[in-house]
């Protein structure tokens, strides 16, 4: 299989629509980058990430799989395509917004894009965002935070956890949410059952307390995310509020 892959510049280059095809015959009616991409896109939202190849997709093109290479030359740089395509636009600050309901409402935006495209939490993070809607997104979050008061590398510092936070809450409400069925009802009874007061005290206080008929992961995984964030944020104004002095 062709791994011409021409590593992080290439990848850049077909992200930001400058890459041409190499093919030595010219492009093919109906066949582009973007059509690829779009093909690939729907396979993974119906399917999942697994089901995604090359020769998956140009099946669907109608193409052979040589074709494609000629376009993307690795399903890598596919995958980064895919994700880039799959990110809307930010979401916009509304008239009157404050710097804290900027960045919640981010937070509920990327909730909502990863469960729309539930694959995308399967893909390793293994640089910065490249594309240019993935870096979109990212702006907006850190124009939120910039708003606060917080500073240069500080920005960045809280961004990061709270990225991560959404992402990992994402993933675990989406996991536990399609696991095997009925697993989610039986938690409660399970953990008052293996959590014996005696041994794990505040775990089993906390599930002796919730409320009966097992949960609404989803309800209550966002809730917890969005909890979270509201703390991070309280401890945010609290350190603009200490350092001001300082700066000048």
């Amino acid at each position: 299989m062709p791994r011409d892959t021409g590593g992080m510049a290439r990848t850049v280059e077909l992200l930001w629509g400058v890459r041409t095809p190499r093919g030595t015959r010219g492009p093919r009616p109906g066949l582009s980058v973007e059509a690829i991409t779009r093909a690939a896109l729907a396979i993974a939202d119906a399917e999942g990430l697994g089901a995604v190849s090359m020769q998956r997709v140009a099946k669907d093109l109608g193409y052979t799989t040589m074709s494609l290479y000629n376009y993307v030359p690795s399903k890598d740089q596919l995958v980064e395509l895919m994700i880039d395509a799959a990110t809307p636009p930010p979401p916009v600050p509304e008239d009157g917004d404050g710097w804290r309901e900027e960045v919640e409402h981010w937070v509920r935006a990327t909730w909502d894009l990863y469960h729309a495209h539930r694959w995308v939490l399967k893909v390793p993070t293994v640089h910065a965002p490249l594309g240019p809607n993935q870096m979109a997104w990212f702006e907006a979050l850190l124009h939120g935070l910039s708003r606060g008061g917080l500073e240069g590398a500080e920005v960045m510092a809280v961004a990061q956890h709270i990225l991560a936070s959404a992402r990992g809450q994402a993933a675990l409400a989406i996991d536990l949410a399609t696991g095997e069925d009925g697993a989610t009802a039986d938690f409660g009874e399970a953990m008052l059952r293996l959590a014996t007061s005696d041994r794990f005290p505040t775990l089993h206080g906390l599930v002796a307390a919730a409320k009966p008929g097992g949960f609404d992961v989803g309800a209550e995984m966002y809730a917890g995310l969005r909890l979270g964030v509201r703390l991070l944020l309280d401890g945010v104004e609290g350190h603009v509020e200490r350092a001001a002095p300082s700066r000048p």
